[in-house]
This record gives C-alpha cells, sequence and structure tokens, in this order.
C-alpha cells in the first residue's frame, strides 16, 4: 500500500490512519449498539488491524473457520478513520 493509501481524510477528525472494519461496527457508531470486536494481530506499525463483530466472527466459524466469499460478502468491509476506529472499538470490545 503506497503512503497515501494509508490514510484517509474524515470529515470529524481530519486526515488519519485508514482503517478497515465490517459495517457491522460502522453501524454501532450510527446506533450505539454494541457488537463486539474481534481483530486481527496488530503488527508493528499497524496497531489498527481490520477488524470484525461477533455476528461476523460467528460466521466465519460457521463456514469453515476462514474468510471466505460467504463470511466477507456479510462482513461488507468498510473504510474507517482511525479515530473513529479507536472509538468504535472502545465501544464495541465490552460486548
Amino acid at each position: 500500500m503506497s503512503e497515501e493509501e494509508q490514510f484517509v481524510e474524515c470529515c470529524t477528525h481530519g486526515k488519519q490512519q485508514a482503517t478497515y472494519v465490517c459495517q457491522h461496527i460502522v453501524q454501532s457508531l450510527r446506533d450505539g449498539k454494541p457488537r463486539g470486536f474481534w481483530s486481527a494481530e496488530p503488527e508493528p506499525g499497524d496497531e489498527r488491524p481490520d477488524s470484525w463483530c461477533s455476528a461476523c466472527e460467528d460466521k466465519v466459524n460457521s463456514t469453515g473457520g476462514e474468510w471466505n466469499d460467504e463470511s466477507e460478502e456479510f462482513a461488507g468491509v468498510t473504510l474507517l478513520c482511525g479515530a473513529c476506529y479507536d472509538r468504535a472499538k472502545n465501544m464495541n470490545r465490552n460486548n
């Protein structure tokens, strides 16, 4: 990923790290309903790994335990800025 692709311009937080989460986590930011928070392992330089909700985790587990076309379609991966990601993580991880 190029340096420019690693950032997104958020209308609330300005220039932030680009992060990816499932559509259900984005929905939780809209409606305030926690949905759980699962993530890939953080890597050096990426403390905000791709993340998904408990429903997506259940979907992955019900389709063989690996991400596939069906579970990825269910997840509807969406771009979030780093500050929105942090807010979503804090709100959802206690579910």
